[in-house]
């Protein structure tokens, strides 16, 4: 790679060279992870800032109580702010939602809904699960006494369902992970080794066979695309490959009956015990009256000398007027977008410009945990594009009870309509496809709860998209005494950890100015 006769070697090779190297080849996206590394976005996720000084007396409003806002106040507490959380729901966590029986809320368009699960039985309506590199949040949990519990991504059990008829005649047939796993490379396997015994690939493999093999490989084993050499993942833990040679000379091939890379990122992957809104629920024990709820912002008005937030009580109706030296805002960007607020014009397209998922989930209550005692399956999910339930999940917890709840649908809102249809076709639609591979469905179920986050007010969708380069570093600036926070301004939106990540870049950039003061 070459730029007008300048050689990009180790003499001259740059992170800026990388980084428009990055640019041409992934997009803002690889940009952005790499800047994040290299610790160019902020914090990394690997360690929280540590700060010095105090600045006793300073006054922060926090706009949110999910978990980037509980962090703000909770970091900024310690360094000696005077710190309010305004979150205009009744309860903490934003996305971070864990539906119990008792739960409740409305539509936009007025459905309601009420939980009924069984006391013990929950859904976690948002975020479910966390991974074992995210250090922000398991760090914060073993600080607040939060118990972790293993999340189960995937077991052998769990079926693959597809009712395609062009897809084989295996349609319409649930087939285990473990029988796909086992077939794939055994019958690759027998045709790599019946070619290297005589010799004649090519005249016993189709021209379509040998096009399908070679596909199959290139994604299965981890091959370029363009010379069919093997890249060692990144879920392996280290690109450093060893040589197929020595693993066949020790004889650790010949103990290998089946590879997995796994799912959902790199195991383990923890839940914790009771559901995921524990960890907010923490943050607010420690916070105690420093979080306000019932508290909608209505306007924020930022000065030079400070920032006034106009603050409607849900429920007497009442308004009231708060002020502070700084204010950060940790609301869901497609709400921001409308509370009345005097950004910058920069800031305002950024803002404007920052979209939201509008991924669902519906838990269904079960009298009897018939995958467990039927089928054999704890945990995991099954693998289906033609059921139209996005992913369909088994719980993984209290295993050997007697009901459950199913995570019978999370994937976009729209699939099959039914963001426009009433919560009881919602429901029939999940019953009905779920059933093709559960019989039992119908029989054993009793409760479910819907929740459409792009639905659901103080949401208005679920998690956000990762914004382009140029929007994440307008995001991350403060305008005036106005900063954000939220997950939405980082670079892994769809995490806990990317609102935790968001909420220590802005302490440390809100610390520092203070103590500059």
């Amino acid at each position: 790679m070459s730029n007008e006769g300048t050689r990009l070697d180790e003499t001259v090779l740059t992170r800026r060279h990388i980084l428009q190297a990055f640019a041409t080849l992934g997009g803002s996206s690889l940009v952005m992870g790499a800047m994040d590394a290299w610790g160019l976005m902020g914090a990394s996720a690997a360690q929280r800032p540590r700060l010095a000084g105090r600045a006793s007396g300073t006054r922060v409003l926090v706009l949110g109580a999910g978990i980037s806002g509980l962090t703000v106040a909770y970091e900024l507490e310690k360094l000696g702010y005077e710190c309010q959380v305004l979150e205009a729901r009744d309860w903490v966590g934003g996305l971070c939602w864990t539906v119990k029986g008792g739960a409740s809320h409305t539509e936009i368009g007025g459905e309601r809904q009420v939980c009924e699960f069984d006391d013990g039985l929950y859904l976690n309506g948002g975020a479910w699960r966390v991974p074992h590199a995210d250090a922000g949040v398991i760090g914060y949990c073993s600080e607040l006494g939060v118990p972790l519990e293993i999340f189960v991504d995937a077991t052998d059990a769990n079926y693959f369902y597809e009712e395609n008829p062009e897809l084989g005649p295996l349609s319409g047939t649930p087939v285990r992970l473990r029988e796909v796993k086992a077939d794939l490379w055994g019958s690759t396997s027998e045709l790599l080794a019946k070619a290297m015994d005589q010799g004649d690939i090519d005249t016993r493999l189709t021209t379509d066979d040998k096009e399908r093999l070679v596909s199959f490989l290139v994604r299965a084993g981890y091959l370029d695309t363009e010379d069919h050499v093997y890249r060692p993942p990144r879920s392996r833990g280290s690109r450093d490959r060893h040589d197929l040679g020595a693993l066949l000379q020790t004889g650790f091939g010949a103990r290998v009956r089946s590879l997995y890379a796994g799912t959902g990122g790199p195991a383990p992957v923890f839940q914790p015990v009771g559901g995921m809104m524990e960890i907010p629920l923490a943050f607010q024990r420690a916070l105690g009256d420093r979080v306000t709820l019932d508290a909608e912002v209505r306007s924020i008005r930022h000065t030079a000398d400070q920032v006034r937030v106009t603050v409607r009580n849900t429920r007497t109706g009442q308004e009231r007027e708060e002020t502070a030296d700084y204010c950060v805002c940790c609301l869901p960007m497609a709400v921001l977008q409308q509370v009345d607020v005097n950004l910058s014009s920069d800031m305002r397209e950024a803002v404007n410009n920052t979209g939201h998922s509008t991924a669902s989930k519906m838990g269904l209550q079960m009298r009897r945990r018939f995958w467990e005692q039927d089928d054999g399956i704890f945990g995991g999910h099954l693998w289906s594009r033609s059921l139209q339930l996005g992913e369909f999940s088994y719980p993984s917890n209290d295993y050997f009870s007697n009901k459950g709840v199913l995570l019978g649908f999370y994937g976009n809102g729209g699939i099959a309509g039914l963001s426009d249809q009433a919560i009881a076709a919602r429901v029939e639609h999940v019953l009905t496809q779920s059933s093709k591979v559960h019989p039992q469905m119908r029989d054993e179920f009793e409760h479910a709860y819907a929740v459409w986050w792009e639905k659901i007010p103080y949401s208005l969708g679920a998690y956000g998209r990762t914004p382009a380069q140029s929007l994440l570093t307008e995001l991350s600036k403060p305008d005036g005494r106005f900063y954000i926070g939220c997950a939405g301004a980082s670079t892994r939106p769809a995490w806990l950890e990317g609102g935790i990540q968001a909420a220590w870049r802005t302490v440390e950039l809100l610390h520092d100015r203070a103590m500059r003061a």
